[in-house]
């Protein structure tokens, strides 16, 4: 067991008393096993639609573990008011000259648990595909990658909006 010292307020150090250095490791340890043990609550999966009216288009399966149950969203093209093919809306920065395009889309979410489905409209950034569901605050977003408590490899995320 090494020996642990503090720096006291002229500079000095001070050896630890042992009932403390107890308490020090297993706050440590605790910590180690916290960071060992993080895994996903949440994933999305972005695939290209193959035929139709959307071909070449993305559309999201995300899912997310809340203490309500599993969360499911299907983010899907929005076919617009004539009905065909997609819409894009732009939008300019404070500065003017950082001009973003933005797709719109339908978010249906359904709670397997509670058995219950709400359907938002959403934009789903082209350049990032980051999607925000404003009125959840919540995002769904391709970066993410980890592994779930049954050891299955999952890419993606559905969660807290931190930007927002």
């Amino acid at each position: 067991m090494s020996q642990h010292y503090y720096r006291g307020n002229h500079g000095n150090f001070y050896p630890v008393q042992s009932q403390n250095n107890n308490v020090f490791q297993n706050r440590n340890q605790g910590r180690q096993q916290q960071q060992q043990q993080q895994f996903k609550k949440s994933g999305a999966v972005y695939s290209r639609i193959r035929n139709g009216n959307f071909e070449g288009d993305t559309i999201v399966n995300a899912w997310r573990a809340t203490k309500m149950g599993l969360m499911k969203a299907t983010v899907t093209p929005y076919a617009g008011a004539n009905g065909k093919g997609r819409e894009i809306v732009n939008s300019q920065g404070k500065s003017g000259n950082q001009d973003k395009e933005y797709q719109k889309m339908i978010c249906t979410i359904q709670n397997t648990s509670l058995g219950t489905s709400q359907t938002y409209h959403v934009l789903m950034n082209l350049k990032t595909q980051v999607i925000v569901i404003q009125e959840l605050g919540l995002c769904i977003t391709p970066n993410g990658s980890g592994v779930t408590r049954k050891g299955k490899r999952v890419t993606g995320y559905f969660g807290k909006n931190f930007k927002s």
